[in-house]
């Protein structure tokens, strides 16, 4: 602001005679730029008490050299009141120090004589016209020192909603984690309780036994439990790794991605009869969290397998994509068992298992939805129950997608 009055004044005193030296421009310069220097580079109080002081002992100067009805004293009151813009109110014991420091020079403008500049006298038509330049001034001045107030209340204000806004999710999420918490532990401790009490009781029941074909029953009986237990605390450590570990974001071909999953579920049970397609194009690429997409496609294609409906001839699973401009949608589509209306609301909760007998640990959907959430993306079911299901994962689309 004073480098814009300063510059004015100079131009004023090009076009109307104001008899103001040249050293008072350049000196006015100079304290600008060495505040503006100062403040640029984090010395902000030296940068206020040189500029403030530098800045009121210029006005008094010119003031004081001329007579008060061209209203130049009007500046000091601009200079207390940025004093209090600048200090604000927790260092408000300077701005008052301040305020008073300009008032003195502003009465002793009305009742000295002393100056350090001769004394320069205007006829009644250009001290009329300097009144109304210094009263401009000062005017717009005070206007945009108000609205730098305004300005820094709204931007206060705006972090405290910022701020409060943040907190509030941070509570809701807290109780999320609390709630979760519970409920794992309660399931936790229960699921694998279960499969170690059934291996206890097969190891009592195997120690009383000496038929070869009963030992080698309960031994596959056993091998069933420890693959519960095993695929348990995978889940477990999914769930814990998507809750922690950072989205690492790369390119990956969604094609052979799913051909791998497919090519590592080909021993799961019963799998020789149904018939998984991959009807994603060889060339589809996407740029995201490949161990994160890798677990939940995982998830759904082995579920996919382990509900498949045992009464029809030609079960199947069919894996595709659709991309628009802005998304990309791969979908799991299946002709097993399907979900019951009643249990579809449901499936995406913790430990939430739809048939109690099944052998999962109800995390493998939660950590699916919470997976696809961490890549800014939701994940959807469509289900009939004897006819099958589709889940349908959509993803964003990077430009670098876009590019790809």
């Amino acid at each position: 602001m004073t480098i814009v009055i300063n510059a004015i004044f100079w131009i004023l005193n090009l076009v109307i005679v104001t008899y103001i030296p040249t050293w008072i421009f350049i000196s006015l310069l100079t304290i600008s730029l060495i505040t503006l220097i100062l403040n640029k580079a984090g010395y902000h109080s030296g940068a206020a008490f040189f500029g403030l002081i530098g800045f009121n002992l210029a006005v008094y100067s010119l003031a004081s050299s001329e007579t008060t009805e061209t209203g130049l004293h009007m500046y000091l009151g601009a200079t207390a009141f940025a004093a209090f813009v600048i200090f604000g109110y927790e260092q408000r014991y300077l701005s008052f120090g301040f305020l008073v420091f300009s008032v003195i020079l502003f009465f002793a403008c009305f009742f000295s004589d002393f100056s350090l500049l001769q004394e320069r006298n205007f006829t009644t038509q250009e001290v009329k016209t300097f009144f109304i330049i210094n009263a401009l001034s000062f005017i717009i001045i005070c206007t945009y020192l108000f609205y730098l107030v305004l300005r820094v209340n709204f931007v206060n204000e705006k972090g405290l909603r910022e701020n409060e806004t943040r907190i509030k999710y941070q509570n809701e999420q807290l109780k999320k984690t609390n709630t979760e918490l519970d409920r794992f532990v309660y399931s936790a401790s229960h699921d694998l309780r279960a499969p170690l009490s059934s291996l206890s009781g097969l190891i009592t029941i195997s120690e009383a036994s000496n038929d070869m074909k009963e030992l080698k029953e309960y031994l596959t009986m056993m091998k069933g439990r420890i693959f519960v237990l095993d695929k348990f605390i995978i889940d477990i450590i999914n769930y814990s790794r998507n809750a922690r570990q950072e989205v690492a974001i790369e390119k990956i071909n969604l094609h052979n991605l799913v051909d791998d999953i497919i090519e590592g579920l080909k021993f799961s049970v019963e799998n020789d009869t149904i018939k998984i397609q991959n009807l994603i194009a060889t060339d589809s690429q996407i740029n995201t969290d490949s161990t994160r997409i890798r677990i939940v496609l995982n998830n759904i294609v082995s579920n996919a397998i382990r509900y498949h409906d045992k009464h029809k001839e030609n079960c199947s699973i069919i894996v595709e994509e659709k991309r628009t401009e802005k998304e990309i949608v791969i979908q799991v589509k299946d002709n097993g068992v399907g979900i019951l209306p009643a249990y579809q609301s449901k499936i995406f909760n913790m430990f939430y298992k739809a048939n109690e007998n099944s052998s999962g640990s109800g995390l493998g959907l939660y950590i699916a939805q919470e997976s696809i959430h961490k890549l800014g993306g939701h994940i959807t079911m469509q289900s009939q129950h004897g006819i099958g299901s589709t889940f349908s994962i959509t993803l964003p689309i990077t430009d670098v997608d876009k590019n790809s």
